[in-house]
């Protein structure tokens, strides 16, 4: 960080290692194996009705129909919170010191780019890293909205061409 000298990047920055990668991130990966740790006794078993085949809170939570793999859509949903909450620093600090931008403006990262950036001569669409940072919006998208299944509308904005009604996958490769 040492060669960025803007107050509002350097305090997003930390925001982001600090508390959605160093926090969120992290604890999509540990609450897992946290969870594996945590074996139930035979008295604790019979006292709370647990199957006898289940071991440890993992297991019963995957034993529930449950997952892990909101932990990864916390990490995606504040990642992109991030992002927003720069964009709208950085924009109104810097850009457009008077505008009264419309409820989710942040959020509609092409309206930004054409609005914003591009009246100033900064094309994002010109960064690779931008339409990452549009697909990750996408997957927070239906991750609040739909749990992280997929809709026709999520295919539409991102080109891609997933099956309906499946989960989006999140994995470490798709976070960093």
């Amino acid at each position: 960080m040492e060669n960025i000298n803007n107050p509002i990047l350097k305090g997003m920055h930390a925001i982001f290692l600090d508390i959605t990668r160093n926090v969120v991130f992290y604890s999509s990966d540990m609450i897992p194996i946290d969870h594996k740790g945590r074996k139930f006794t035979p008295e604790l078993k019979a006292a709370l009705g647990i199957p006898q085949e289940i071991n440890n809170w993992y297991e019963y939570t995957i034993h529930l129909g449950s997952d892990y793999s909101r932990l990864k859509m916390l990490t995606i949903i504040s990642a992109c919170s991030d992002v927003e909450f720069l964009l709208k620093l950085f924009i109104e600090n810097y850009y457009d010191t008077s505008a009264n931008r419309p409820k989710n403006f942040y959020q509609r990262l092409d309206d930004v780019n054409n609005q914003i950036f591009i009246t100033k001569g900064a094309d994002l669409n010109s960064h690779s890293f931008f339409n990452k940072i549009k697909l990750a919006f996408q997957v927070r998208h239906i991750c609040i909205h739909n749990m992280g299944f997929i809709d026709e509308s999520f295919n539409q904005k991102t080109g891609l061409n997933l099956q309906i009604d499946s989960q989006f996958e999140i994995d470490n490769n798709f976070i960093n």
